[in-house]
């Protein structure tokens, strides 16, 4: 039992020191900026999930509701803008002095001017009421000086209902749009229909179609018109079962709902428009039959000038529900990648490399070589890719107490812990001496590759009396290096010395089968006979030695 109790002891207390390492060497590498990224990543947002209510947007959505309040997007259009009661006119004519007053239109849609008489402006636009009124003063009042002017919007009803977070009936002004008076309404819900949007005028019984994709992507306005008084607003679920989708080179590919009448060049105008890589001569469309076999044919846009204004864009096609739209990269563009190499180069930054044909020595002789003060043997190569692995082993152990772990499990998390993920093992001193050797792999998109600055000292930490960072003599063995630090602290477990690489590498120190170098690190960790107040002075210790190591760490780096 005491042998099994010791075994255990021991794989903790090793487990113990390789966090310790771990925390030291990590901390290290990312005050001297070690994580680099080769090209930023962004997330298209789309909202909350089935089943939950996104708080954000709602909040943002009132936010921009009170902020618009009032507003106008632009001028009135007067042959556009159809008077309803509420509107406040403004009479403006010349008699035998100025003459200038505000009337509002009454519930019945009479303007009343005062000397003059009614005047019935129910359905009528600004346009026909200014004609009306000019008529009507003219036979009164001897002036040809008239003018009639918009000087307040009326404020009526709208109802909202259909796939909206509240039906509701809200208020609204003859210059909001159907999108907003929705917003007004809580927004719509996640299956909401977003091009099937029924607009019902009662005032002349129209069935307007709303369709906000259109409107917001194409920028196509009486899609989106504006509300009159008594409008009902339906908005359906969307039918899942009716899409068209756009993949390849253009700004944003996506998926959208499918409605009669969309061609090739508004689903593309859905994506945001071409990109400047697209092969405009051969653009793809896939079609389904009813079988489900698919038919490709190829469309020649080439000739496209100006897709937002020009209406008779030639091979511009209809297209059916289910068309899937491919649109293809440029060969040479396709070959192009992206690397980032920082730290000691001469000419640090981001590099275009040829896919599959450029290796590290290329990109080193581009970048101009190594700086004087350059630490070769330190460099590391980060292939991003591959630091997004998950490992579902790890998370595993993550979540289980170290004391329940199997001996197998605390053995494979003290190897892992360490791992700095994606982090190739590459010897850059062989890549100087002999480029083309097997160091010097081939780039791929968005590698990274980070060269430290020489350093000149050597780092001892733990159960010493005075640690720190010490003047690298190529004479001092570990011994040395430890006196240089006061000597071993209290508690100190001499015969666990470890000396631990640059890049991660540990070696136990009694065995010298190693050479100590700039830059490496000699760790005495705390005897295997602890309490939890031993454990708890061990970590506060480590965390004080760990915020000097950075501040010095940061210093040498700038």
């Amino acid at each position: 039992m005491t042998g099994i109790c010791t075994k255990k002891r021991k794989l903790f207390m090793n487990l113990r020191k390789s966090v310790f390492i771990s925390i030291l060497i990590l901390g290290f590498l990312s005050a001297a900026g070690f994580t680099l990224k080769a090209e930023d990543e962004f997330d298209y947002f789309k909202g909350a999930r089935k089943g939950e209510v996104d708080t954000l947007a709602l909040e943002a959505s009132n936010r921009i509701i009170k902020e618009t309040k009032g507003l106008l997007e632009k001028e009135i259009d007067p042959d556009k803008y159809v008077l309803g009661p509420g509107d406040i006119l403004n009479l403006t004519y010349v008699g035998v002095e100025p003459e200038t007053e505000d009337i509002p239109i009454s519930p019945e849609g009479i303007l009343m001017i005062p000397s003059v008489g009614a005047v019935n402006l129910k359905g009528k636009t600004l346009s026909e009421a200014k004609e009306l009124v000019r008529e009507k003063v003219g036979k009164v009042i001897n002036t040809s000086e008239i003018d009639l002017t918009l000087a307040d919007l009326r404020r009526f009803k709208v109802t909202v209902n259909g796939a909206v977070r509240k039906q509701a009936i809200v208020a609204a002004t003859a210059a909001d749009r159907v999108s907003e008076v929705i917003e007004k309404a809580g927004g719509m819900k996640l299956e909401a229909s977003l091009r099937n949007i029924i607009l019902l005028r009662s005032s002349s019984n129209q069935r307007i179609k709303v369709d906000l994709v259109s409107y917001f992507r194409a920028g196509i306005e009486d899609d989106n018109p504006t509300v009159l008084g008594g409008d009902i607003i339906i908005v359906p679920q969307e039918d899942e079962d009716r899409s068209i989708e756009i993949f390849g080179e253009v700004s944003m590919p996506e998926e959208f709902e499918y409605v009669d009448g969309d061609s090739l060049s508004l689903l593309i105008k859905f994506g945001m428009g071409l990109t400047n890589e697209a092969v405009l001569d051969s653009v793809e469309i896939a079609r389904f039959d009813r079988s489900g076999t698919i038919h490709s044919f190829y469309v020649d846009i080439s000739q496209w000038e100006n897709i937002y204004e020009n209406k008779n864009l030639p091979g511009d096609i209809p297209l059916l529900a289910g068309d899937r739209v491919f649109i293809r990269k440029k060969s040479e563009s396709e070959e192009k990648q992206t690397i980032c190499i920082m730290g000691e180069v001469i000419f640090p930054g981001y590099y275009a490399v040829k896919k599959n044909q450029e290796k590290i020595s290329d990109v080193l002789r581009r970048s101009g070589g190594f700086t004087n003060d350059a630490s070769p043997e330190a460099a590391i190569l980060i292939r991003q890719k591959e630091s997004k692995v998950e490992d579902p082993e790890m998370e595993r152990l993550h979540r289980i107490p170290s004391s329940e772990m199997s001996e197998d499990e605390l053995k494979f998390y003290r190897a892992k812990i360490l791992e700095k993920k994606g982090v190739m093992a590459i010897d850059f001193r062989n890549v100087i001496r002999e480029p083309g050797c097997q160091d010097d792999i081939v780039l791929e998109d968005m590698d990274s590759i980070y060269v430290p600055q020489k350093k000149i000292f050597v780092n001892v930490q733990g159960r010493v009396n005075n640690p720190g960072l010490i003047p690298f003599n190529p004479k001092f063995s570990y011994i040395d290096y430890i006196s240089m630090a006061g000597g071993y602290g209290y508690r100190a477990d001499e015969g666990e010395t470890m000396i631990v690489k640059s890049k991660g590498r540990q070696f136990d120190a009694e065995t010298g089968d190693y050479v100590i170098e700039p830059g490496d690190y000699i760790l005495v960790p705390p005897e295997s006979d602890f309490s939890a107040w031993t454990v708890f002075t061990d970590v506060m210790t480590v965390m004080m030695q760990l915020t000097g190591i950075l501040g010095v760490v940061i210093a040498l780096v700038k």
